[in-house]
């Protein structure tokens, strides 16, 4: 059982993880067994290394550490029952929300996930698998630098093209010149 000061401090690292988090999951973990927890918590740590977190956290505390992180924690179902919260503090979020999707795949269900910040904006469970479908952020920059690169590249050819055309004109002429 924790003590006061103890928990004074566990909000206050909390307060500071989730400050520089980019995503936020809530999970209830129940019906999962150890080695099930354990191989989330490696699949995580093998995409994120130290990154990623998962650990388990009385509601109470959750709450307070996140409201003094200023998020927006009106969303009561959030803070009830067990809970385990996955947060990440560097890398992809969507590729965490990917990982965390395809493990609930895989254990039919289990666990369910109560609700999730992404970027410090609230999303219910139900949208995980949507989100987890959303490109990474390495395609989005590639989507966006194809983008780009499109009617870039489609100049580069408009103006070789009339280059050429002047080039096979001027040869023309030099074959019409030398024929006569």
């Amino acid at each position: 059982m924790l003590r006061r000061p103890e928990k004074e401090q566990l909000v206050s690292e909390l307060t500071e993880e989730f400050k520089g988090a980019s995503l936020v999951l809530f999970t209830d973990f129940t019906g999962l067994s150890v080695a099930q927890m354990t191989k989330l918590r490696r699949a995580l740590r093998e995409k994120f290394g130290n990154d990623a977190r998962l650990t388990v956290v009385k509601n109470t505390l959750l709450k307070m550490a996140l409201k003094d992180a200023e998020y927006d924690v009106e969303h009561e179902k959030v803070f009830f029952g067990p809970t385990a919260v996955l947060y990440v503090r560097a890398g992809d979020p969507v590729e965490a929300i990917k990982v965390f999707y395809n493990f609930v795949k895989e254990n039919k269900g289990t666990p369910v996930c109560k609700g999730l910040y992404l970027e410090k904006k609230f999303f219910a469970g139900e949208q995980l698998e949507d989100l987890s479908k959303l490109p990474s952020r390495e395609q989005l920059l590639a989507m966006v630098v194809g983008g780009i690169q499109g009617p870039i590249r489609g100049l580069v050819n408009s103006l070789a093209g009339v280059l050429r055309s002047v080039l096979y004109a001027l040869n023309a002429i030099k074959e019409k010149k030398e024929n006569q």
